[in-house]
């Protein structure tokens, strides 16, 4: 199915032809048919649509309310509608999901009443859920940078450009700013997709047993080399090998590296035979690399070679738009590892978890979330959830301001804030479309946007008013 206006989202293979015929034969509806593992990558664009989740059975609970979790708290512009058989009726009662969706219905028996809410929901909804197929891959790429990292939608067209291409490609950035989420995304939009991605932290390698590491040993190539053993290039085979912290190389294994990045060729320790390398090569650094060529700690020839196409990832105190989707992203995750019945993010606890500098950026971030999630209790995440570090420093940020964190006009101006914010990701950061959404004009939005330092979140180049 090309485009459709509904996704069905089953497990059960009898189902998943049964509905979409009933779609079809009454109202004349064509149903996009998707499974729990792959909707995600359908989701999230700014084209509205009609989800439609089927609980065919007990064990599909748990998925069910986990896609709903993550939606609601991803705050995807999509309508839910929720069928269930009696065998899972049974198993558990759901209408504590009630609130965050569209209908919840029994199936088959009111399929009636569920096809007179699809007449009504596309009535006053013309917009198309679109299957990922029809997209390119800079769009595809640009899609998932928006869901979670929208600062870095702008590079969506040199990133599908590395990935179409088997070239050398440099991440550069503070530890923990996401280069190995960037690599991923690199290979996962590659045709090297299907092999394996691998990941060498470089700086937690024994700096003598480095060589052996990457290119490998054969059998008493030295003391406690008992049996041969392959190394990271040939286990990685044709998929992509990442060299993170690429700077903590000795100049020695530098040298070493260069030869395999310039012919591919490489001889395990204590070997003559020469092997190729097949993977395709990424490198990531947490510091400059030019700077450390100067220092005389890093091959100006391999910093050359490496350099054909770089990124360089901001610290996360400098990408203030990226912490409310990160947030909702991370929220989910631990909702679902902790079995809480999370469905959404206070206004004053994103307002202060948008305020702290971060700076250990995602990787403290997280850990943060998941502490939050874990104290949290009932459907919301509140400011009581979040550790004293970051309520101490919303406080002492208001404070500074000459406002009180319980001030009404500064949790207005928070609440103003992040439903603006939401409103320009929900609207593909159309700001004429957001504006229409917020019931404001272009120009009160424009205004509001500069005050709240929002100039700066990427829109698409013809959306640029």
């Amino acid at each position: 199915m090309s485009s459709s206006r509904i996704a069905l989202v089953t497990g059960d293979q009898q189902l998943a032809q049964s509905i979409p015929d009933y779609f079809q034969n009454n109202l004349g509806q064509p149903v996009f048919f998707s499974t729990f593992e792959t909707i995600r990558g359908h989701l999230g664009s700014r084209d509205a649509g009609i989800l439609v989740l089927v609980a065919a059975k007990p064990a599909d609970l748990t998925p069910v309310i986990h896609l709903i979790q993550e939606v609601r708290l991803m705050e995807w512009p999509c309508r839910i509608i929720l069928l269930q058989t009696k065998a899972a009726s049974d198993a558990r009662d759901l209408s504590f999901l009630d609130p965050h969706l569209a209908g919840r219905f029994s199936w088959p028996d009111e399929a009636n009443r569920l096809g007179d809410l699809i007449k009504e929901r596309l009535g006053r909804n013309r917009k198309l859920l679109a299957a990922a197929p029809e997209e390119t891959l800079t769009e595809r790429i640009s899609q998932r940078l928006l869901r979670q990292t929208p600062s870095l939608a702008a590079l969506a067209e040199p990133l599908a450009l590395a990935a179409n291409h088997d070239m050398i490609v440099l991440l550069t950035g503070e530890t923990g700013t996401g280069k190995t989420h960037l690599a991923r995304l690199i290979h996962e939009c590659s045709p090297r997709r299907q092999y394996r991605l691998l990941s060498i932290p470089c700086g937690a390698l024994v700096a003598t047993l480095v060589e052996s590491e990457l290119f490998g040993h054969v059998k008493g190539a030295f003391t406690g080399a008992d049996q041969d053993k392959i190394g990271k290039f040939q286990a990685a085979g044709e998929g992509t090998v990442l060299l993170d912290e690429i700077e903590t190389l000795g100049l020695e294994q530098q040298s070493n590296l260069l030869r395999v990045i310039e012919t591919g060729e490489y001889e395990p320790v204590g070997s003559n035979r020469t092997q190729l390398c097949t993977a395709r090569i990424i490198a990531a650094s947490n510091c400059n690399l030019e700077e450390a060529v100067d220092r005389g700690k890093f091959r100006q020839d391999l910093y050359y070679r490496l350099n054909v196409l770089s990124f360089y990832l901001p610290p996360l105190r400098e990408r203030v738009q990226d912490i409310g989707p990160l947030v909702r992203s991370m929220a989910a995750k631990f909702a679902q590892k902790f079995g809480k019945e999370l469905f959404a993010i206070s206004p004053e606890a994103m307002a202060a978890l948008e305020a702290f500098p971060w700076p250990g950026n995602i990787r403290q971030l997280e850990n943060v979330v998941q502490q939050a999630v874990l104290m949290s209790q009932g459907p919301e995440l509140l400011w009581p959830h979040l550790p004293k570090l970051v309520q101490e420093n919303a406080e002492a940020g208001h404070a500074s301001n000459g406002v009180l964190k319980d001030s009404l006009a500064q949790n207005r101006a928070d609440v103003e804030r992040s439903t603006i914010q939401r409103a320009l990701m929900k609207h593909g950061y159309t700001r004429s479309h957001a504006a229409t959404a917020l019931g404001i004009s272009r120009v009160t939005l424009y205004k509001k946007m500069k005050k709240y330092g929002l100039m700066d979140w990427p829109v698409q180049q013809a959306q640029a008013v």
